[in-house]
């Protein structure tokens, strides 16, 4: 029994420290900075890191296609959180269902091995889809804000791709990010059709969608950018107020749960026990 406790607390500190690892590595930008300027030459990577990425790019070949496609699609919608690439990624997870099984297999523990190596492996997915979750709300928050600032840009006489560009180096956050990489398409010789409907494809948000449906169209049939831009900011903050007044609306009944729980028994014990106490001393 000490020898599974013992063995089970290195498998749970090696996958936790695995996980963090993965997670949080990154080049340093102090040494990028200084590289700048020089000729591109290979990084210089820990023998780690070059273990994780011929693991991760081994299980790649070898598990289905839909279920690869279907993780990269969703670190794609995430926005690579840390610098994380498909190869790493999938190398992190194996790492972590590898280490517990193995020493939980040595152990002898033939039923909870594959049990944690299960649930070790699935755990970035979670995170990940955690990860993008977040994301896309905070796109969704700011997507108003940001299309406010282009409709002044173009209404000050900028054309559309410049005032994306204004408006990606003058802010911060996940959907000024996308922007970035939608001008950074445009520069490169990708049409702005292909670029906009790119941005959508990775973004994934319902307003994000809708936006790059009506530029589209009013590029087509030449409606000015301007009208088109101001429309959608218009909607876009009734459908944020309006998932607003929806939020606090279930605050109401999510309240029951915790005043039923909570506050009920404490009032029942103040208004019935003094009674009792009352009752008790007359009998």
């Amino acid at each position: 029994m000490d020898f599974t406790i013992i063995f089970g607390s290195m498998a749970l500190v090696a996958a936790v420290a695995m996980l963090w690892w993965g997670v949080t590595a990154r080049p340093s930008p102090a040494r990028g900075n200084l590289l700048s300027g020089l000729a591109e030459q290979e990084s210089e990577s820990s023998g780690l890191e070059d273990l994780m990425r011929r693991l991760g790019d081994t299980t790649r070949q070898i598990l289905p296609n839909p279920l690869v496609d279907g993780l990269e699609v969703n670190l794609v919608h995430a926005g690579y959180p840390h610098g994380l690439d498909l190869a790493r990624l999938l190398g992190i997870k194996i790492t972590l269902a590898a280490i517990p099984g193995i020493l939980l297999l040595l152990n002898g523990q033939l039923l909870l091995a594959p049990i944690a190596a299960g649930v070790l492996y699935f755990l970035p997915d979670y995170w990940l889809l955690s990860t993008r979750d977040k994301r896309q709300k905070h796109i969704q928050a700011d997507a108003a804000d940001i299309i406010d600032q282009m409709t002044i840009c173009v209404e000050a006489g900028l054309g559309l791709d410049a005032a994306i560009g204004r408006v990606a180096s003058t802010t911060n956050g996940p959907l000024t990010d996308e922007l970035r990489h939608t001008m950074s398409d445009i520069r490169a010789g990708v049409p702005r059709t292909q670029a906009l409907r790119a941005l959508s494809d990775r973004v994934q948000i319902p307003e994000i969608r809708q936006l790059v449906s009506a530029l589209l169209q009013a590029q087509k049939h030449g409606v000015p950018m301007g009208d088109t831009l101001r429309i959608q900011s218009e909607q876009m903050r009734l459908k944020r107020t309006q998932l607003t007044e929806e939020r606090a609306a279930k605050l109401t009944i999510k309240m029951l749960f915790p005043i039923i729980a909570c506050f009920l028994p404490v009032f029942m014990i103040i208004i019935l026990v003094p009674a009792l106490i009352s009752i008790a001393e007359a009998i």
